[in-house]
């Protein structure tokens, strides 16, 4: 077996990126990968699955290597098999015998059999670099467009619960390094974006809560797609345009309201990000990345 070394000893950071499905949350980790290399890091945007959502979207050919979008930003899609597969080949000694063995019809028997694993098999291809001294990756920050809300936390949740159930052996010396990663704020960061809605922001508000008993850790809250109510004149000046002033008043109430409520998770900002009124994938990932940097910029200089 290969050395070790112990967690935290080098590496890079981790940025997750989760949020119920259809709040923007692909395009908010993209902006997210571009704000970082803005301030001159090397960047992986990481996503998870079969299909890429990035090829399409940024008309690039991702796959599991890594393929560059923009300078010092390269994205990658992860096939849950393949991490499976090299997770399990590190604890085997013939390697090319191994891949010979699990098939990809023996990696989908065997994720169906044990779900965790398959989660297992993702983070710790994500925390390799800082887990063992053979495993290179030479970036600043992965940055990863996670799953959506419920399969985010049985995401976090693995190592905990494959800990407890290994007595001992590699896979529990690696789940509990993996668990005590998750946990560190020097290497993992956790952002969820929401929308201003009713059950976006439900959602929002339980999975706050649920990342921070996990981890210990505050997400980062941010919440798309908000309009700049302030800058629409009175209805009397426009009179025809009235009612489409008077219901962008009723969604700036409720809008407010969200907003309250996404503060009372405890959270120390709610980051406001705007709607972009674009077709154009450049600019509005521009935009967005403009957005997070004020948003941080805001958040660094609050008391």
């Amino acid at each position: 077996m290969r050395a070790e070394r112990p967690a935290m000893s080098g590496g890079h950071r981790i940025v997750f990126v989760t949020g119920k499905g259809g709040v923007g949350k692909s395009s908010v980790a993209a902006a997210t990968a571009l704000q970082l290399a803005r301030q001159g890091q090397s960047v992986l945007l990481v996503e998870f699955g079969h299909r890429s959502f990035y090829g399409p979207f940024l008309g690039l050919a991702v796959g599991n290597d890594a393929v560059r979008w923009r300078p010092r930003v390269q994205v990658a899609c992860w096939d849950v098999e393949e991490a499976l597969r090299e997770y399990i080949t590190h604890y085997l000694v013939f390697k090319s015998a191994a891949n010979k063995i699990l098939s990809n019809t023996v990696m989908k028997a065997l994720a169906g059999a044990a779900p965790s694993v398959s989660e297992i098999a993702i983070l710790g291809k994500l925390a390799a670099p800082m887990l063992h001294t053979w495993y290179k990756r030479d970036v600043d920050v992965v940055v990863v467009d996670g799953y959506a809300t419920g399969q985010f936390m049985t995401l976090l949740r693995a190592p905990r619960g494959l800990s407890s159930t290994a007595a001992g052996g590699p896979l529990h010396r690696q789940t509990q390094a993996i668990t005590k990663l998750l946990a560190d704020p020097k290497v993992c960061e956790y952002r969820m974006v929401t929308l201003a809605e009713e059950m976006p922001v439900s959602e929002a508000c339980e999975m706050f809560v649920d990342i921070h008993r996990e981890t210990g850790q505050q997400p980062k809250l941010y919440c798309n797609r908000m309009l700049d109510i302030d800058q629409l004149p009175a209805a009397q000046t426009f009179s025809r345009a009235g009612p489409f002033l008077d219901q962008m008043q009723r969604i700036a109430t409720r809008q407010h309201a969200s907003m309250e409520r996404l503060a009372q998770t405890g959270a120390r900002v709610v980051h406001p990000l705007p709607l972009v009124p674009t077709l154009h994938v450049d600019a509005m990932l521009e935009q967005l990345a403009d957005a997070l940097e004020m948003a941080q910029a805001a958040q660094e200089a609050a008391p």
